[in-house]
């Protein structure tokens, strides 16, 4: 059993009620003891009647939580949550409403010590449903923060028409199909556990990789078409980001497979923002789940192949991307011709 404690990373533009979720969290969880990172110090969020002291920079609260900000900068900011006294339990982590979070994100993939002692539990996102459209637009950081959501919180969904809501969630699957959506009201979510959701284990990934399917089919491939709200004539959306899924046949070659997406993700990292897969190697037993944030990637040993027909199922999430460069690509790093396979 992973020991590590997880983290909840809560996300969305300013305004979308990340900071009322946060208290709710912090309320529905007696038990839980958290440890909670600001942005900033100076507009902490918390509820001013569970505050009962304070430790350098360390706000105490009533049911044995702590909170900070992360004025210092992120790792000294860790390294001050491990080093004090208070236990903790699980980590909530919420971001600036101005910034995409791929950089918190990033931090616990990319530093081993940081890894030792954390595991990424999920990213929630909280969305205006009243504003989410006209922000979509505007601010390119909301379409950041919804392509690295597990789970999205429609807040404010009572304000809208059902059909509009309907709509806006179509527009946020195409922007991330494998994001769970959930309309909501004062960002009160009750009959949905926010908590221990595990989305970036490796078991969690294989099941939504294999169970992906809000996709249509061009031959060997799959590609996901992004649809838009109903809007005047004279909108002109900005959304640019889409998702590509491909199904390659048979196994990669595990060298040539980590060159290059090592590559492709480094040069790709401001337009590549998030990667999810389940990837067959030569001569490996496991199905080997696949997940990437930017330019940081993690290879994890799922279940056994068997006498199952060894594939490989690959979604991509960004913009610019080149369906047809892609695939052929992927194509190039079998490790067995295609034509031998069949």
């Amino acid at each position: 059993m992973d020991s590590r404690i997880p983290v909840t990373i809560i996300t969305g533009f300013l305004g979308a009620g990340k900071t009322t979720l946060l208290n709710q969290l912090i309320k529905d969880h007696p038990k839980k003891r958290f440890a909670i990172i600001e942005n900033e110090f100076g507009e902490i969020g918390i509820d001013g009647g569970l505050i009962v002291g304070t430790d350098e920079n360390i706000f105490e609260l009533s049911n044995g939580c702590i909170c900070c900000s992360l004025s210092e900068g992120f790792y000294e900011t860790i390294k001050k949550l491990l080093d004090s006294p208070y236990p903790f339990d699980h980590l909530l982590v919420e971001t600036t409403g101005i910034a995409d979070p791929d950089s918190i994100v990033k931090a616990f993939l990319s530093s081993e010590s940081i890894q030792l002692n954390f595991r990424i539990d999920s990213v929630i996102c909280l969305a205006d449903c009243e504003n989410m459209e006209d922000l979509m637009d505007e601010q390119p950081e909301v379409r950041k923060q919804l392509t690295l959501a597990d789970l999205v919180l429609l807040n404010k969904a009572d304000t809208i028409r059902a059909e509009y809501l309907t709509e806006l969630q179509k527009v946020i699957g195409s922007i991330n199909p494998m994001a769970t959506i959930y309309p909501v009201k004062f960002a009160k979510v009750d009959a949905v556990n926010l908590l221990d959701l595990n989305a970036f284990s490796a078991k969690t990934i294989e099941k939504s990789t294999l169970s992906f399917q809000n996709l249509s089919v061009f031959g060997d491939s799959i590609i996901n078409q992004s649809s838009f709200l109903t809007k005047p004539a004279h909108h002109h959306h900005k959304h640019d980001i889409k998702s590509l899924g491909f199904i390659i046949p048979g196994s990669f070659d595990r060298n040539k497979f980590n060159l290059w997406m090592q590559n492709f993700l480094f040069f790709n990292q401001d337009t590549v923002f998030r990667v999810k897969g389940i990837v067959s190697f030569i001569d490996i037993p496991e199905k080997q789940i696949f997940q990437a944030v930017r330019s940081n990637y993690m290879l994890e040993p799922g279940t056994e192949w068997g006498a199952e027909t060894r594939f490989s199922k690959l979604v991509f999430i960004g913009k610019k991307l080149d369906h047809d460069k892609l695939e052929d690509n992927l194509y190039q790093l079998l490790g067995t011709p295609v034509e031998e396979i069949n």
